[in-house]
């Protein structure tokens, strides 16, 4: 009996590391694996799940609220485009309605022109417009807009014409204060600056002071608006106020003129 029970024993021995010899030599196998099957089948069938789950966002929904932005973007833009149009549209017919109100004003008027180039040059202030000698257009006209004086037709062709804006170094007219009727010469000196001379120093002259055109040059009509004295520089001893004036219109931001006879 106790020879039989050594043998069996004997046996199972050799049988166990038989088994852990054969899978030392060939690794993980099926013998191993077979404890843990249906735990890695649920886990394929859920990683499976998974996958299938992320290519459903990727391939219907994902596509879908990538389309929705852009037609939300692309209405965003015509809504912008049309809001740019309307404010565009608004700031053109109340500079027109300015235009007519000033051509109702001036008995001097010749027509309205519109802005279509500037010249690049830091030497010379001037503009072109498109109304030249088939619109009655002539040489020494004046350029005006509701703010005021813009400058003097310079040269002439069918239909176009150059500005010499105010600011030109070669710009020169006849003002006079406003407040004071104290009489002198307006001069550019090619920045955005005029420059008063010939003013009394015994004349009271103020920052703010509007500055009209007199008429005697015989160029520019009287009464028109030119710009406000924005510093005084007092010369002690001299007979003349050296004062800066800035245009009351803004010479760089030109859309439409009118020009007026001399």
């Amino acid at each position: 009996m106790f020879k039989k029970r050594y043998v069996v024993s004997t046996v199972l021995v050799v049988l166990i590391a038989a088994i852990l010899v054969f899978q030392s030599r060939i690794g993980k196998g099926r013998i191993t694996d077979t404890p843990v099957y249906p735990i890695k089948t649920i886990e394929k069938v859920l990683s499976s799940a998974t996958k299938g789950t992320g290519d459903f966002f990727r391939t219907y929904i994902l596509p879908r609220e990538g389309l929705e932005k852009r037609e939300l973007n692309a209405r965003l833009r015509k809504l912008q485009e049309e809001s740019n149009k309307y404010i565009e549209a608004e700031l053109e017919n109340k500079r027109l309605r300015d235009m007519l109100d000033l051509k109702s004003q001036r008995p001097e008027f010749v027509t309205s022109a519109e802005v279509f180039a500037r010249d690049p040059s830091n030497w010379y202030q001037v503009i072109w417009i498109n109304k030249g000698s088939d619109d009655g257009v002539e040489k020494e006209m004046i350029a005006v807009t509701p703010a005021g004086v813009v400058g003097r037709i310079h040269r002439i062709f069918n239909d176009s014409s150059s500005v010499i804006l105010l600011t030109d170094a070669s710009s020169a007219l006849a003002v006079r204060m406003q407040s004071t009727r104290a009489e002198g010469i307006l001069e550019g000196r090619g920045g955005n600056i005029c420059y008063l001379k010939y003013v009394s120093s015994e004349a009271e002259v103020e920052v703010g002071d509007a500055v009209i055109s007199s008429g005697l040059d015989k160029i520019f009509p009287e009464g028109l608006v030119v710009g406000y004295v924005t510093e005084l520089v007092k010369d002690e001893g001299g007979i003349f106020h050296t004062i800066k004036v800035a245009p009351s219109q803004d010479l760089n931001a030109l859309e439409e003129v009118a020009i007026l006879k001399r």
